[in-house]
């Protein structure tokens, strides 16, 4: 299965961070829950280190869910897709646990403030002894002054990687990009968020405005 998205030079390194530190650290017969599972990528690739796991997806959208189904039919029984609103977390049935990893992949810059952090408080309840969440997502840019360095730090990507990450022509430009449905929230959020609902907090990779974040009870 080929990434469906591919939309910058180092996603394929930090889905493999995330896909390994899941590996190295799950027991044989743990469960993984992937929010926002879309066609089933991350699943993908956690079969390919680990086929002794259990899996379970959770989307939102029908049509991604039938794509999972069929691009980790080699899970068989071990892998279970769930249709639902990570919005309303709390109401999707079927995803009590307890999880030895939860694990969230570029899907929390599409929720609110709010259900960021509700998310991340269920997740803290739902794991196992022991387990952890993994956040890898959008961090939002908030230093207008810092803005040519990370400007700098895209065109390096484009030039090494023949691909960029993004681009803008300035600060005002970048926030007007984001729009109303982007919302990335910033590496402070995340560790007041982690910290209110009870994690321990660590950046684990960042990379341009990407990061790899993880929290343990």
């Amino acid at each position: 299965m080929e990434d469906p998205i591919r939309r910058h030079p180092t996603r394929a390194e930090q889905l493999d961070i995330v896909a390994t530190a899941i590996a190295d650290l799950a027991r044989p017969g743990d469960g993984v829950l992937d929010l926002g599972c879309g066609t089933g990528y991350l699943g993908h690739l956690l079969r390919q280190r680990r086929g002794d796991l259990r899996y379970v997806g959770v989307d939102r959208k029908g049509e991604s869910l039938a794509a999972a189904a069929a691009n980790l039919a080699p899970w068989g029984d071990a892998a279970r897709l769930v249709e639902g609103d990570l919005d309303a977390i709390a109401a999707i049935a079927g995803l009590e646990g307890p999880w030895r990893a939860i694990v969230t992949v570029l899907t929390f810059h599409d929720l609110d403030d709010q259900a960021k952090a509700r998310t991340i408080g269920w997740a803290a309840r739902h794991l196992a002894p022991g387990g952890v969440f993994l956040l890898y997502d959008r961090i939002r840019l908030t230093e207008p002054a810092l803005f040519p360095l990370q400007q700098s730090l895209w065109a390096r990507l484009e030039r090494i990687h023949g691909e960029g990450m993004r681009t803008a022509a300035d600060f005002a430009a970048y926030e007007h990009d984001l729009g109303t449905d982007n919302r990335p929230a910033t590496l402070a959020d995340y560790a007041a968020w982690f910290a209110a609902a009870g994690l321990a907090f660590q950046p684990l990779h960042l990379h341009g405005n990407i990061a790899v974040m993880a929290g343990a009870v």
